[in-house]
């Protein structure tokens, strides 16, 4: 897959496209949407449509910012051709939804660059992909992120998996038969998104996976919703670094990945307990562990109980700048934010609490 611009022939109707789905549609090519903030998940037609339009937030807000993903790929199925990858940022108002002056100024860009006028040389793509670039919007996500979309993209269009997917199944059966550095990114992401096919030889391996193999396993694993078949294993890894007290980063890195990995589970209560465990341990001290909860688990936090640790945790051994970072990032989520100021507003609240709280609300300047 490439992330070369669709261009088409045809010019455009008497009516300028009001949305990126019509432009792109007019162009003959099909679309899906996708998140990529916390992880990688479809996005629903209506739900970006309604988006698109105004009249609904994004479903899924992540430093404020709308992180999208969008597979572009022929309608016309006997063009062939490599389907099209674009990566949007798209900021948000208050409500979470598209800014449409924003909207706006893009779609000129782009119906300027597919209709260009006294274009000579006529170079639809060229044009496109500079008005993309110039934009501002397009943004490249972190490596694995990019895998995983590739992944289920191929998935999605029924296209067989990278080349990488051998090795990873081979280092999957038997993870002492198969050297781990010869591992792509691209075959574990593989791997992860075919999940339920590799359920019986993860399961039993996930406990002999090399530390630097399972790390990007899991990173890869936050968009999948893997049942206690794969989360059980993983809990066990992560709860043997904690027993061995969690001091070295390589630890806490493999801890850190698991969080990740579990966050989408559906096995929500052995996650759960798992995070109790983790946040009343010394390992509740490290920010990446504390940014990996915060960032992708924050449908736990709806659980007061670990809303109140994660918070106590987070201000008692945390920078000013990182915890109003990652608070004002949940307290945009209409589900969670009742719970979070639930916790921040309790009279019997720990001082670390009450006191990063009101930094947030009045920054001293200290």
């Amino acid at each position: 897959m490439n992330q070369k611009p669709p261009v088409s022939e045809s010019q455009p109707g008497s009516q300028p496209a009001s949305t990126l789905s019509d432009l792109i549609a007019s162009a003959d090519f099909n679309l899906r949407w996708f998140d990529v903030g916390r992880r990688i998940q479809p996005v629903s037609k209506k739900a970006a449509q309604a988006f698109e339009e105004g009249a609904a937030p994004w479903p899924h807000p992540y430093l404020r910012q709308a992180w999208c993903g969008l597979l572009l790929w022929p309608a016309d199925e006997t063009a062939g051709g490599d389907p099209v990858v674009w990566f949007l940022r798209l900021p948000l108002d208050e409500q979470g939804k598209l800014l449409l002056p924003i909207r706006d100024r893009f779609l000129k860009q782009l119906q300027q660059a597919l209709y260009p006028e006294g274009n000579g040389e006529k170079d639809p793509a060229k044009y496109l992909q500079q008005a993309l670039e110039d934009s501002g919007l397009v943004f490249t996500p972190p490596e694995e992120k990019r895998a995983v979309f590739h992944a289920k993209a191929a998935k999605q269009l029924k296209r067989p998996a990278s080349d990488h997917y051998p090795a990873a199944q081979a280092y999957a059966k038997d993870p002492a038969s198969f050297p781990w550095d010869q591992l792509a990114l691209q075959g574990i992401a593989d791997l992860a998104v075919r999940w339920e096919e590799q359920r019986d030889r993860l399961a039993g391996s996930i406990p002999r996976f090399a530390a630097p193999a399972l790390i990007p396993l899991c990173q890869c694993l936050e968009s999948e919703a893997i049942d206690h078949h794969l989360a059980e294993p993983l809990i066990l890894r992560a709860e043997q670094v904690l027993a061995g007290g969690a001091t070295e980063q390589n630890g806490l890195n493999l801890v850190t990945a698991v969080i990740r990995g579990l966050s989408h589970s559906i096995a929500t209560g052995m996650r759960q307990q798992f995070l109790l465990r983790l946040l009343q341990s010394d390992a509740a001290t490290n920010g990446e562990v504390l940014a990996a909860i915060g960032s992708r688990c924050s449908e736990d936090l709806l659980v007061p109980e670990l809303a109140q640790l994660w918070l106590e945790n987070l201000s008692a051994s945390q920078p000013q700048q990182t915890f109003n970072l990652l608070l004002t990032d949940l307290l945009f989520l209409p589900q969670l934010r009742n719970v979070l100021l639930g916790v921040l507003r309790n009279p019997e609240r720990k001082e670390s609490v009450a006191h990063a709280f009101g930094e947030f609300l009045q920054p001293s300047g200290n």
